[in-house]
């Protein structure tokens, strides 16, 4: 028996690292190491089976031969593609978990990505993703898998490269492939971590021979969309009028005003009083269109990587220059990565993977511009000549304001540095055994420097100074420094053999320890010597100084075996045993298991000639964890505050929360059966999966009474959520001579409830000791309330919305005796007509109150006012005990993505759509869409130009409109009858939509054109990102939910170009 040599490589001469190579017949075998080569004992008469996942299986005759090259043949059939799963790989036809995975290299290649989750939407079944501003650093992607499952966070899992991060740190140009866990199953390996999903990100590794990539992109971003606000100051002043005149206030404008604007209007370009532009001097000024600007992005990416004498390389640097759409809110970010492995022997690999970023984030007055920015009248003209504009008009209201010239009013930078390191060693042992052992360290440090400064506004019609901001005191200075440090040690001992030919057996052995810990420090100073000196020590007043520190630790086992008999019936187990240091010492511990189960039927005799290419039947059942809590909370935590007495003295403190020492974890119990099928070679395939995922012993912080004092509740373990749905993916593909194109759309539903919480909703009539009837309810009990207008409560969905209900009638008004009909007044519950009128004052001479504002008259109820339903049969209509759940959440009931991709000798389109619904945003903000005015508030052109209006002594009045929707305006904000001071389903609106993702055009210069200049590869293209919004939803975005929002979300027009040398 000799030893022979010999070498592997895919069938462009590219070496294969970890190919399987086996002496036929026999128990030895040996993998290839990161230069594809072997050494193998063998005879001069045996035959060696070469296998490597994804690529035809060789049979090579050694022939006494001491050197064999053997060249593999990549599979036509997708299926035998690999799928990364936790701690390790599977083939996709052996995989009985719900896994996804998302070939996000090919996105990246040619999209101009903000947010690496952001680019995640409409690619995936059971992803929702939804990206609630477009601000660059604070785009708060939000990702879901298979719904809301928690109270807490409901954020999935991000492992990289093994070790967990969050998505938003990595470098989107470094990603090869991305898994998307969405079953108990698949995620149970990861245990207390895992219950609202897993996303497994691998990034790019060394090839076979050096090669050098450069990708850019440079992209026109403007804002996807706004709301429209009246700019013709003019028609502002006549509208905010009419708004004071409907409910008899005094006019906050004069005619003269309003007709001096107006005469200027008709020449923008002459010269006033003051020597500037009418334009400017008496301004007309759309404060949407000033406050955003078009902005050119950029990404620009080079990476060297390659393979030589047994180590592999891999090192990327990536430049991300992103202005933003407004002043001063953009963005810079530098990442680096060094991925860096060496086949030391044939049984040792060691390696590093180091990677990082710094982030510079310019600071702004935004957050407090975006407050304010229904203030900005169309009476004031944002800059010019360098100078802030101010009110023009002296009759306009002061609090009005230039919401650039405060956002400017500030400067400042936020840092971050951010290093992730690992270190790693795999070691081959005998009897096929392999273990490895990594080290994984995360050090993140970060800080701003935040300081207002002296600025000054000006009057263009006075031609003088209007406003002074000079006074250096009133200046401030604030500093922090955040700053964080975790390691994670891992190893896990793995075997793989295959006996009898048919049985195929691995398992996986694990441990896992974590700890983490972060401080942070903030000082706030005023009084500055000079706002050229923006140093603590140049600054006089201490205003504030804070720090905190925080850690927590885990430690985990895990394990996992799988069992497949003749690639026809597969079985996987796998359990966690978890410890965290958010519990008490008597419920620190964790179980989490999983089973699953497959069944090839494609591969069954009987199947044969059916020209069925796969179908699979699967199912699993698994536990998970969640300890998304504070780090302390199962303590008593206390908070500097009243002296109160401690070891004989009076000492400075407060409980500031309440202790729980038996809080245990929160599990998740998921089960899932799901089924494969591929037909026609392949080229049309089908995937469904029905899940049933219950979260028991939910986290939560229930209200306690106000007898117990200004402390924050404890937390319990009192809730529980049931998610139950079903995914789909249809798909086809084909190539037809040069000619390739396929067709993917993948659909969602998910349903949602609230399964277990504080006992069941009672209301209703009931007969006191005295004989009267009373109506009870015991929704302050059971129900917790959520911002103003959502309640979360047993048997409704996760912060359900709870409002009133606009009045329905049948609009017959009186009975045929002449009694009020109760069920007769208006259909759509806005008095518009006289008959509504009438019918509303009848209904208050017999005793019926109608909230909030009972009186019929123009400061009470009136017409073109909105009354609501008497749901209790009180006879008040739009009391606490009228409000009704609505059968909706802001979270999608469904969501689906559509993707094309054609290519035709080097030329391809792709397009990327993605869509949800069954949800609703409640959207009611003065200035922005309320009926109701101020007179330092901006109006919306929607309601300004389509309103109601009727004056019953003047019903000839030109501006009668008994038909719109919107109400009648009102100066009377705060108190209006239209949503001042309750909540209703007339500001509840559908966020159902659809966009268009991305559409992009690519040309792949041909080979022969450029090889004799050292190319590999060249490709132009052409991109076009958030291009089109079909949707009813009237705000900026329907992906934004309540708050107020203001940073629209981008459209991007880009080229770019990828180079491979």
């Amino acid at each position: 028996m000799n030893r022979i040599r010999g070498k592997v490589t895919d069938d462009d001469r590219n070496p294969l690292s970890g190919a399987s190579v086996k002496v036929q017949n026999d128990t030895r075998v040996v993998n290839t190491d990161t230069a594809g080569e072997f050494e193998i004992a063998c005879g001069p008469d045996d035959i060696l089976v070469v296998s490597y996942i994804g690529y035809d299986e060789q049979q090579v005759a050694v022939r006494g031969r001491s050197f064999l090259e053997v060249t593999m043949i990549r599979q036509s059939n997708v299926l035998e593609d690999v799928v990364v799963v936790g701690y390790g790989t599977q083939k996709r036809t052996n995989v009985t978990g719900a896994v996804t995975s998302v070939n996000y290299s090919e996105q990246a290649a040619s999209r101009p990505i903000t947010t690496t989750a952001g680019a995640l939407a409409g690619l995936s079944p059971g992803l929702a993703v939804q990206q609630p501003s477009g601000r660059p650093g604070s785009e708060g992607v939000l990702l879901r898998v298979r719904g809301v499952g928690t109270l807490n966070n409901s954020a999935p899992l991000v492992i990289v490269d093994g070790f967990e991060t969050t998505i938003g740190n990595v470098n989107p140009d470094d990603i090869e492939s991305m898994s998307i866990l969405r079953d108990a199953a698949s995620s149970a390996i990861y245990g207390n971590r895992a219950a609202n999903g897993v996303i497994l990100i691998t990034t790019k590794s060394g090839a076979s021979k050096p090669t050098v990539s450069f990708n850019s992109i440079v992209s026109l971003n403007n804002p996807q969309n706004y709301v429209d606000l009246v700019s013709n100051y003019a028609d502002y002043m006549s509208l905010i009028n009419e708004s004071a005149e409907n409910i008899d206030v005094a006019l906050p404008f004069s005619q003269a005003m309003i007709d001096l604007w107006r005469e200027k209007e008709k020449d923008p370009n002459g010269i006033a009083d003051s020597g500037y532009p009418n334009y400017v001097a008496y301004p007309n000024t759309d404060w949407m269109d000033a406050f955003f600007n078009d902005e050119i992005y950029q990404r620009h990416a080079l990476s060297v990587s390659g393979s030589s004498g047994g180590t592999s390389y891999l090192t990327s640097v990536s430049y991300i220059d992103n202005p933003g759409i407004m002043m001063n809110s953009g963005m810079k970010k530098v990442m680096l990565r060094a991925n860096v492995s060496s086949k030391v022997n044939n049984w040792l690999e060691v390696g590093a993977k180091l990677w990082g970023y710094e982030n510079s984030l310019q600071m702004n007055d935004l957050d407090n511009a975006f407050s304010f920015m229904t203030r900005g009248v169309p009476g004031i003209y944002p800059y010019y000549d360098g100078k802030y504009g101010w009110t023009e008009n002296p009759e306009q209201s002061s609090n009005s304001r230039n919401n650039l010239y405060f956002a400017d009013r500030v400067d400042g930078l936020d840092r971050t540095f951010y290093t992730n390191s690992t270190l790693f060693a795999d070691v081959t042992l005998p009897y096929s055994l392999k273990y490895n052992v990594s080290l994984n360290y995360i050090r993140q440090n970060g800080g701003y420097k935040f300081n207002t400064r002296t600025l000054d506004a000006f009057s263009f019609r006075t031609g003088d100074w209007a406003y002074y901001y000079q006074d250096l005191e009133k200046l401030l200075l604030r500093v922090r420094n955040d700053n964080s440090r975790r390691w994670t040690a891992q190893s896990t001992l793995s075997w793989n053999r295959t006996f009898a030919q048919k049985h195929d057996i691995s398992a996986l052995l694990g441990f896992e320890a974590l700890y983490a810990n972060s401080d942070n420090s903030f000082v706030e100073k005023n009084g500055f010597l000079s706002d050229k000196l923006v140093e603590l020590n140049t600054v006089s007043n201490m205003v504030a100084i804070e720090g905190s520190q925080t850690d927590f630790a885990t430690q985990s086992f895990f394990g996992r075996m799988q069992y497949a008999y003749d690639n026809r019936y597969l079985l996987e187990m796998n359990l966690r045993y978890d410890g965290s240091s958010r519990f008490a010492r008597q419920s620190r511990w964790g179980v989490f298991p999983s089973v699953s189960a497959g069944w090839r039927i494609d591969q069954e005799s009987f199947m044969e000639g059916s020209k069925i290419d796969n179908l699979k039947l699967r199912g699993s059942w698994g536990k998970l964890g969640n300890h998304s809590i504070g780090n302390y909370d199962y303590q008593a935590t206390y908070a500097s505050g009243t002296a109160y007495s401690f070891g004989g003295a009076q000492a400075p403190g407060l409980i500031a929360s309440l202790s729980n020492n038996l809080l245990e974890w929160e599990t998740t119990t998921m089960s899932n059966i799901g089924v494969e099928l591929g037909i026609l070679n392949n080229r049309l395939s089908f995937e469904t999966d029905f899940y049933n995922k219950v979260t028991d012993g939910i986290l939560f912080r229930a209200p306690v009474y106000a007898t117990v004092g200004v402390k924050s509740p404890p937390y319990q373990n009192i809730a529980e959520v049931t998610n139950k749905g079903m995914e789909f993916t249809l798909g086809w593909r084909d190539k037809i001579k040069d000619f390739s194109y396929g067709v993917s759309a993948n659909f969602t539903r998910n349903y949602n409830q609230v399964s277990k919480y504080q006992g069941a909703l009672k209301a209703g009539w009931v007969m006191d000791e005295n004989g009267l009837r009373t109506y009870e309810t015991n929704i302050g009990d059971v129900a917790t309330v959520v911002g103003n207008e959502r309640r979360t409560m047993e048997g409704k969905l996760i912060n359900e919305y709870y409002l009133l209900n606009t009045y329905s009638g049948d609009q017959s008004y009186f009975f045929n005796d002449g009694s009020v009909n109760p069920n007769g007044g208006p259909q759509d519950g806005m008095i518009r007509t006289e008959d509504d009128m009438q019918w509303l004052q009848a209904m208050v001479d017999a005793g019926s109150i109608f909230l909030p504002n009972r009186n019929i008259n123009k400061k009470g109820v009136w017409y073109g006012d909105y009354i609501y339903d008497d749901v209790n049969g009180d006879g008040v209509y739009g009391d606490p005990n009228d409000y009704t759940f609505q059968n909706v959440a802001m979270t999608p009931k469904y969501t689906y993505g559509f993707q094309l991709n054609m290519a035709w000798k080097g030329i391809s389109l792709s397009t990327l759509w993605a869509g949800a619904g069954g949800h609703s945003v409640y959207y009611r903000f003065p200035g922005i869409n309320a009926y109701s005015t101020r007179a330092d508030l901006t109006i919306p052109q929607e309601i300004a130009y389509d309103h109601y209006f009727y004056d019953p002594l003047n019903p000839n009045d030109p501006r009668t409109n008994v038909t719109s929707q919107h109400g009648r305006l009102t100066m009377n904000y705060g108190s209006e009858q239209n949503g001042g001071s309750n909540y209703s389903n007339l500001w509840l609106y559908k966020a159902n939509y659809l966009k268009l993702k991305n559409l992009t055009l690519g040309y792949t210069i041909p080979k022969r054109w450029i090889g004799q200049i050292g190319f590999q590869d060249v490709r132009l293209y052409v991109s076009g990102e958030n291009l089109l919004t079909f949707t009813k939803f009237p705000g900026m975005d329907p992906e934004f939910t309540e708050t107020l929002q203001f940073y629209s979300n981008l459209s991007q027009y880009s080229i770019g170009l990828n180079i491979k040398l």
